[in-house]
């Protein structure tokens, strides 16, 4: 199912996600790696989730991050293709391993001394960046279709949530957007 724009669904914690993602085109997919913070996702877990799927490239989200060293142990676990990051973990790591996506809150620019990242991400609204590509935070089908005029805007980001149990999900909000993004 080829998409119009690259998506990227982050937050995941389980197969089910993985697997529905990947099955509908999305490009990438995040979990978040480092203990202790939201939707933490062990390195066991996550090789078996990564073993069941094949496609989307893997973001490790690294919010929360301490230290340089524990980056490394992420990357060394967990093998991602790229690494998602906010302001307060570029000051750790001036200059990252793996190309990363920058999300950026309200009031945060881009930290002067930091490699640039591959793309940023914001909500919408918010005021993109003309040298870098974007992708915009959604909730909704019309707001990933108002993204797409905008200029420099490479993608669409979502957010991944609980399953019900094991197997049982609903995807009610990510198929609606992945819906009108269908290029068929």
């Amino acid at each position: 199912m080829p998409l119009k724009t690259l998506v990227k669904v982050g937050g995941l914690t389980n197969l089910s996600d993985a697997r529905y993602c990947a099955g509908m085109g999305v490009d990438m997919i995040g979990f978040q790696v480092i203990p202790g913070q939201p939707n933490y996702i062990e390195p066991q877990r996550f090789q078996e989730i990564r073993g069941w799927v094949a496609g989307p490239l893997i973001v490790a989200e690294v919010y929360g991050l301490q230290t340089a060293a524990e980056l490394d142990a992420v990357i060394e676990q967990y093998k991602p293709d790229y690494l998602e990051s906010g302001v307060h973990e570029i000051a750790l790591v001036k200059n990252y391993p793996l190309p990363y996506i920058l999300a950026l809150n309200a009031n945060e620019t881009l930290p002067g001394q930091a490699t640039k990242p591959a793309m940023v991400m914001i909500a919408k609204g918010q005021t993109t960046i003309d040298d870098i590509p974007m992708m915009i935070v959604v909730e909704s089908a019309e707001e990933a279709l108002s993204s797409l005029v905008l200029t420099n805007v490479k993608g669409v980001a979502l957010k991944g949530g609980p399953e019900i149990k094991p197997g049982l999900k609903n995807y009610d909000a990510i198929a609606s957007v992945l819906e009108v993004l269908d290029e068929d």
